[in-house]
């Protein structure tokens, strides 16, 4: 008796074997799966994005020198560290880190940058500040304009260029002497 169920169990499993065999070349692969539809879009980051950045009035002293603060806000959920100028930092998120940067310029510049970097190089802006050239101006020591007056040539250096023959008696005259 046991042989015959096993001659009953050997053929019900070559049957099997069959009907999926033949299942399978009948383009069945729909009956086990679902098909799903997704779309969507991909957009980068941007620095507005990951960070708030705010700059108050330009402060100017003498000499051509000014002073401002600059804020920067981590308005994303991720750490963002940051490096402004020399100064290196890792915002949390909503953290806000505030500087004041003091530096001479030149009294003839009309905006100063400022290299903002973070995220690994992802962040990568140069912060513009406009500069009222009027103001600046007012702030040169007089001995900085008396400087740049002296580098430009006057009237008789100019003459001495153009006649050589004269140049030639001057220095005669002042070797004698």
């Amino acid at each position: 008796m046991q042989i015959k169920k096993r001659m009953l169990v050997f053929p019900f499993i070559i049957l099997i074997y069959c009907l999926f065999l033949f299942a399978g070349k009948l383009n069945t692969y729909a009956w086990f799966t679902a098909e799903i539809n997704a779309s969507g879009e991909i957009t980068n980051a941007t620095t507005k994005d990951l960070l708030s950045i705010s700059t108050s009035d330009v402060t100017y002293y003498n000499n051509c020198e000014i002073s401002q603060n600059i804020t920067i806000e981590n308005v994303s959920t991720i750490m963002i560290p940051i490096k402004l100028i020399d100064q290196n930092q890792a915002l949390h998120p909503g953290e806000t880190f505030t500087t004041t940067i003091k530096q001479k310029v030149s009294c003839k510049d009309t905006d100063v940058n400022y290299h903002l970097l973070g995220l690994n190089h992802y962040i990568d802006e140069m912060i513009n500040v406009p500069l009222d050239q009027n103001k600046l101006s007012a702030t040169a020591d007089h001995n900085q304009k008396t400087q740049e007056e002296s580098n430009q040539p006057t009237n008789s250096m100019i003459e001495e260029k153009n006649n050589p023959a004269e140049n030639d008696e001057v220095e005669k005259e002042n070797s004698a002497q």
